[in-house]
């Protein structure tokens, strides 16, 4: 696993805070209805889709490999410690972590084993290396962490989780290192699968 890197950003103060963060969750919401939703279950409890999303029915991506990822854990190295997250689950520490920024939420994304297809050690870490120079050349705030299951069937990923403005960041950021999927954690609520293909 690999070092936390913990960047901070300008902390905002007071009222600033309040509605800079009113601000984003709004804007995360109306990114999640616009881009996804978690798993695309919405969308496939009401029968039909929205532009740009993927949801489950829909999906190009297994009903074992989807429902493995929902199982897997996502471990985030924050400051105070490791916090575990898991699909469904709010993360208390990691949510602080992000509110402390006045982030809409962020996405936990790796660059290893572009579209499900197992890569040697040397492509994963240049992988990394390529997500890494994008994260820091954008600014944001980002922590390590790794993501993996519990019956120990796929090696830990290295991975990054990444503050950002919303979900339709996060999936485009997931797209563009070829990922089936993304986690998003918003700055409240439950942690989300995203499906990108």
């Amino acid at each position: 696993m690999q070092k936390p890197d913990h960047r901070r950003g300008t902390p905002l103060r007071g009222n600033e805070r309040q509605g800079e963060r009113k601000r984003h969750t709004r804007q995360a919401e109306s990114d999640q209805r616009a881009a996804t939703d978690p798993v695309g279950e919405n969308d496939a409890n009401e029968g039909k889709a929205s532009a740009g999303r993927e949801p489950a029915g829909r999906s190009r991506l297994s009903a074992a490999l989807i429902a493995a990822y929902r199982a897997a854990w996502y471990r985030v190295e924050l400051p105070e410690g490791a916090e575990t997250l898991r699909i469904g689950a709010p993360a208390p520490r990691t949510q602080a972590w992000l509110g402390a920024r006045g982030c809409a939420g962020a996405a936990f994304v790796t660059a290893c084993n572009p579209r499900g297809q197992r890569q040697d050690e040397a492509a994963n870490a240049a992988a990394m290396a390529r997500l890494r120079a994008h994260i820091e050349a954008q600014g944001w705030p980002f922590l390590a962490g790794a993501g993996g299951d519990d019956a120990g069937g796929w090696a830990p990923e290295p991975s990054f989780l990444v503050a950002l403005d919303g979900v339709a960041r996060a999936a485009e950021l997931g797209r563009m290192f070829e990922q089936n999927a993304v986690v998003w954690v918003p700055a409240e609520g439950p942690a989300q699968l995203v499906l990108l293909r």
